[in-house]
């Protein structure tokens, strides 16, 4: 069984949360550095990756780039052995290590295991004051030589294609594309990321095939904007792709394939085949607690989602329980102002909402909120839900004029970042037309859920429970004007979804037999 990380991701969460300053190792390959940079990205860490800055280290030129950065504490150098290629950036290693200390913050130097040998030789200085050494282990790697799996190599072009010396170029572009593609998304850039995603996977596919892992990978991060726009469909055909070629090449029980278990079922959830998603979530759980243990971040995102998925089932003390055992990894690992872990309090309280416990989920909402605002910035998908979902429990105490504003703020970052025909954004017209519905404006109300309506019908097909939600409160509005046979068509519309999908003793279907 392969060795877990998360003693290592404990201790670079005390670095993040404890430590005042000091100078770190993170002994890693370059694989487990990537999966370090995605884990850290997001929150309020400093990343300086010497593949996308190449040069010999300079102790000038990192000390003017940290202090471009004044609310940042640590600082990940990632591929640090790129910057230490000859014996002066060494000797300039070892002169700069009281000046390094002398920044005042958190410097955590990512090299891969031979690089962690010759330090200990050549550079003894910097060594030398090194507060801690965190070792991770590559999983890929071990895998790779348990299963004595053939290396996987750039393939030479035949005639009228690139050339040998082109295709260290062309690889190199790749993977410059898939790391603009990776900051578009961050920014919610998803059109600009797809494309920079798109010119990626045609070079490495011309280069590697198709049934290579990295197109594994470069399909699941496209997957994953295909997601964010709503293409549900789209993003499905590629995490299946994904998958096939993860478990055919690592096998079932590898974090990767683990990986594609989880986006899998996270596409499901979305379209409200919970039991198909419950089922893989667990299957990617089973393996993370296995092979990463319960403390590492990827473990954590299954607890939170199998959470989510508990919760759209109104199974709400399951969805509780898991939802706070991701909120004390992601605390303890992540820090408390990371989305991860603000997406976690933004759950938690969706589940008090369900329960009729309103001050406690208006407490973790406008914690998360704070959060998104300040690392996210205003006009950001993930803050435009915590505005929406703020308004949602302001309307169930009866604050008719806060849940508007806000839901109207949510609306307008979601039609201009998302569009209108997207799920997000249909939901929000629902949500405000309810808000209408509870003032007694019911043509304001009836055409906002009509709208929802049509994106939800286009989007996410009839039998979703999001659907049968806007059929029921379309007959809400009717039956409010006295339209008892429309009403009562779309009640029992809404009912027979519901009972497929969620099943009679859901606490939504338990409402449509009240409504009707």
């Amino acid at each position: 069984m392969t060795e877990s990380n998360q003693e290592g991701y404990r201790t670079l969460g005390w670095i993040l949360n404890k430590s005042e300053q000091g100078l770190f190792l993170a002994v890693a390959e370059e694989g487990i550095q990537k999966e370090i940079v995605n884990i850290y990205r997001n929150g309020l860490v400093g990343i300086y990756d010497y593949k996308r800055h190449p040069g010999e280290y300079s102790f000038p030129l990192l000390q003017e780039w940290v202090t471009t950065l004044p609310q940042i504490k640590t600082f990940l150098i990632v591929n640090f052995h790129l910057a230490l290629q000859n014996e002066n950036s060494v000797k300039r290693l070892n002169f700069s290590r009281d000046m390094l200390e002398g920044l005042g913050r958190n410097f955590i130097f990512l090299v891969p295991p031979y690089m962690d040998d010759r330090l200990a030789v050549e550079a003894y200085d910097f060594y030398s004051f090194l507060k801690l050494r965190v070792t991770f282990h590559d999983y890929k790697a071990k895998a790779e030589k348990e299963e004595e799996l053939p290396a996987e190599e750039p393939v030479a072009e035949e005639e009228g294609g690139w050339k040998p010396e082109e295709l260290k170029q062309k690889m190199a572009e790749a993977y410059r594309l898939i790391e603009e593609a990776g900051d578009e998304y961050d920014q919610a850039h998803y059109d600009k990321s797809e494309k920079l995603l798109l010119k990626a996977r045609g070079i490495k596919e011309k280069l590697l095939g198709t049934e290579h892992l990295e197109i594994a990978e470069i399909n699941c991060d496209l997957a994953g904007v295909y997601k964010s726009q709503g293409k549900y469909h789209e993003a499905q055909n590629l995490y299946k792709k994904s998958l096939l070629i993860r478990e055919k090449i690592l096998g079932e029980e590898h974090p990767s394939t683990a990986a594609s278990y989880h986006n899998l079922a996270g596409i499901l959830a979305s379209q409200g085949k919970y039991q198909e998603a419950e089922n893989l979530y667990k299957k990617s759980l089973l393996i993370r607690e296995k092979i990463l243990g319960e403390e590492h971040p990827s473990t954590a995102a299954s607890y939170h989602n199998l959470a989510g998925v508990y919760q759209s089932q109104g199974k709400y003390q399951e969805a509780e329980n898991l939802y706070r055992k991701s909120l004390l990894i992601s605390e303890k690992i992540q820090g408390e102002e990371h989305p991860d872990t603000a997406a976690s309090y933004h759950n938690l309280a969706g589940v008090y909402q369900s329960q009729g416990k309103y001050q406690e989920a208006e407490n973790l909402y406008k914690k998360s909120l704070l959060i998104c605002e300040k690392i996210l910035g205003e006009e950001h998908p993930d803050t435009a839900a915590s505005y929406h979902n703020l308004a949602g429990v302001y309307k169930s105490q009866g604050k008719y004029q806060e849940a508007e504003n806000l839901y109207k703020k949510s609306l307008l970052i979601r039609e201009k970042i998302l569009g209108e025909e997207h799920p997000d954004t249909a939901a929000n017209y629902n949500n405000l037309a309810g808000v209408y519905k509870s003032q007694g404006k019911y043509q304001e109300a009836e055409n906002l859920y009509k709208k929802s309506l049509l994106i939800r019908e286009k989007i996410l097909g009839e039998e979703h429970p999001d659907t049968a939600a806007n059929y029921n409160n379309l007959a809400g509005v009717y039956k409010s004007q006295g339209k008892y046979q429309e009403a009562e068509n779309l009640y029992k519309k809404s009912l027979l979804i519901r009972e497929k999908i969620l099943g009679e003793e859901h606490p939504d279907t338990a409402a449509s037999y009240h409504n009707l």
